[in-house]
């Protein structure tokens, strides 16, 4: 059974698409891309005038920009992150801080929002208004006496008093020698085996 291609579905409307252009190229004759291009503008104006549609309204769509925004901080790269202590924030590898004082009071831990724009200027977007940021250093913290590591203390011996050291006086102390009793039970068997102990 043979498909046809308005029933082989929507995929092959873009296939007919393709060979128009290549029937059209091949009845004009265009053998290359110069050609291509040389003939281009009658083909679209040939198209405009089959599928333009005049529009209801002959006014513009488009809204004039309001002079309060500023594209620079519209077409941004945007990231959230944390601030830490003293106003600062990790941004791609950097540390980032207020570029100038202000009265602005974040705690620290607070997510914030983060732009960067095309010219690679980063603020600190906070209630639509922009904060400038720049690069500071991570501050490098000295090691004190507190914070320094604690030797370890020279290995003691125990003083000759001391119990571990002091002779073992305990005389009854159990001990693995055979007593009187199991002298006593093994004569009266042939073995340790058959006095079941």
């Amino acid at each position: 059974m043979q498909k046809s291609r308005q029933g082989s579905g929507g995929s092959d409307r873009y296939g007919d698409t393709d060979d128009k252009i290549e029937r059209s190229k091949f009845s004009l004759g265009i053998q290359t891309m110069e050609e291509a291009n040389d003939v281009l503008p009658s083909l679209i104006e040939k198209h405009n005038r089959k599928f333009a549609v005049a529009p209801r309204l002959a006014d513009s769509a488009y809204l004039k920009l309001h002079s309060s925004v500023n594209l620079d901080l519209v077409f941004t790269v945007r990231e959230y992150r944390k601030l830490g202590t003293g106003h600062t924030l990790s941004y791609n590898g950097k540390l980032y801080t207020f570029a100038k004082p202000n009265d602005l009071r974040l705690d620290a831990r607070t997510t914030v929002e983060v732009r960067e724009t095309l010219a690679g200027d980063v603020f600190l977007w906070y209630q639509n208004q922009p904060v400038a940021l720049s690069e500071t250093e991570k501050p490098h913290r000295q090691a004190t006496d507190a914070t320094k590591k604690a030797s370890s203390a020279p290995q003691r011996k125990p003083a000759s008093h001391h119990p571990w050291k002091a002779p073992d006086t305990n005389k009854n102390k159990r001990t693995t020698k055979s007593s009187a009793f199991q002298e006593a039970l093994y004569s009266q068997h042939n073995t340790y085996h058959e006095a079941f102990w």
